[in-house]
């Protein structure tokens, strides 16, 4: 993006100075595919990392994925068995799309064909599709299991309006047998509910579904208090006007502005492992 000069007033001399605006970050661009493989490989590593930061990391509450861009038919997950804080890049397992199996592993563990099963069905009808993560966290769960659409209550649930569906708990556990119905279920949402189990999102790059799961538990978590709230002393939930639910998503609900709020994340754990090229 090119900067763009501006009138301002300098009111100490009395003339017009010109200030520049701010650059807004964007995702690395890479000529060599090669190059952009290594990093996306580190990104996914470190991602893992992001979410164990959250207090996320226990058994297998989370499951992270993310395309090869030198075989757009081939993911990488990360291995069941080692700890989400300790992941790097060279603990990944590449698997084909198709028939999950394994095509580069350099680990001593094998990976969640259950939990990446429902990766695979989406990564096969969404071609836009770089990274899925899905999770069993608390707040997640607890909203599963209620029969209840995601209320247009907070300026973060504006970001998912009209964008997250709901994922029956048997056609989830069908993924295998019928990845089209798992497909059908998302259509070109941004993410869904697993019924009785927790949440799944979708983004062009990892840490897009990383910035939207992150905003979805804490989502979650406020729309069950609101309720519970509501339901204890009367009254009815207080919601976003249609012109402003629609304003809101217009303005913060693209996969850019999804990218830059995952940055501070990011960030922390560039600093701890030295970035996506030495993780």
């Amino acid at each position: 993006m090119v900067d763009q000069a501006v009138s301002n007033p300098d009111h100490q001399n009395g003339h017009q100075s010109k200030v520049r605006k701010f650059k807004r970050a964007a995702p690395p661009t890479f000529e060599d595919v090669g190059q952009e493989k290594v990093y996306r490989r580190g990104r996914l590593a470190m991602a893992c990392r992001v979410v164990a930061a959250q207090g996320w990391g226990i058994g297998c509450s989370m499951q992270l994925s993310s395309r090869d861009p030198l075989d757009s038919s081939t993911i990488w997950v990360h291995p069941a068995g080692k700890a989400l804080a300790a992941m790097k890049s060279t603990d990944l397992i590449q698997i084909r799309i198709d028939t999950g199996e394994v095509v580069d592993n350099n680990s001593p563990w094998g990976y969640d064909l259950n939990a990446v099963t429902i990766h695979r069905a989406i990564y096969q009808a969404r071609p836009d599709v770089g990274a899925v993560v899905h999770g069993h966290t608390p707040n997640a769960r607890s909203f599963s299991m209620q029969d209840r659409p995601l209320e247009m209550i907070l300026q973060d649930s504006c970001t998912f309006y009209n964008k997250f569906h709901r994922l029956p708990f048997q056609t989830g556990q069908n993924a295998l047998s019928d990845p089209k119905a798992v497909s059908d279920c998302l259509k070109d949402g941004k993410g869904f509910v697993m019924e009785n189990r927790g949440i799944l999102l979708v983004g062009a790059t990892i840490e897009c579904p990383i910035s939207y799961y992150i905003r979805m538990e804490s989502v979650c978590q406020i729309q069950l208090l609101a309720e519970a709230a509501v339901r204890g002393r009367g009254g009815e939930l207080v919601k976003i006007g249609q012109q402003e639910v629609q304003f809101t998503f217009d303005n913060s609900g693209s996969e850019h502005h999804a990218w830059l709020m995952a940055m501070p994340y990011f960030a922390r754990q560039d600093r701890l492992a030295g970035g996506a090229f030495a993780i």
